[in-house]
């Protein structure tokens, strides 16, 4: 019996290097704070949604490896899967407080 331990496929080191650069932000002019922003938001997202798809991935062919008996340790297949629901879970919510964010931006009165 194989036991594989569980760990994050979520790379957190991005989303930290993010907060640290904001921290850091001097007075730049704004377009060019804009499009470190723009760059860095979609770096992240993109990250996410490729942690999503590698994990789904992985799940989908262990599904499809323990159906046709060709796999060995079926708690493995279990395992991948909660890590897909665990990861697309976690990129829905970060989407959720960006989308909760920009629009309580955008009830700011000027």
């Amino acid at each position: 019996m194989v036991i594989v331990p569980i760990s994050a496929n979520l790379d957190v080191s991005r989303i930290n290097a993010f907060i640290k650069e904001i921290e850091g932000v001097t007075s730049a002019p704004p377009e060019e704070e804009a499009a470190v922003y723009n760059s860095d938001f979609r770096k992240i997202f993109d990250g996410l949604i490729r942690d999503v798809e590698e994990t789904e991935a992985v799940a989908e062919q262990d599904a499809y490896l323990l159906s046709i008996g060709a796999m060995e340790d079926p708690h493995t297949a279990m395992i991948n899967a909660a890590k897909a629901e665990l990861t697309l879970s976690t990129m829905v919510q970060i989407r959720n407080k960006v989308l909760d964010a920009y629009s309580e931006i955008m009830r700011i009165n000027v």
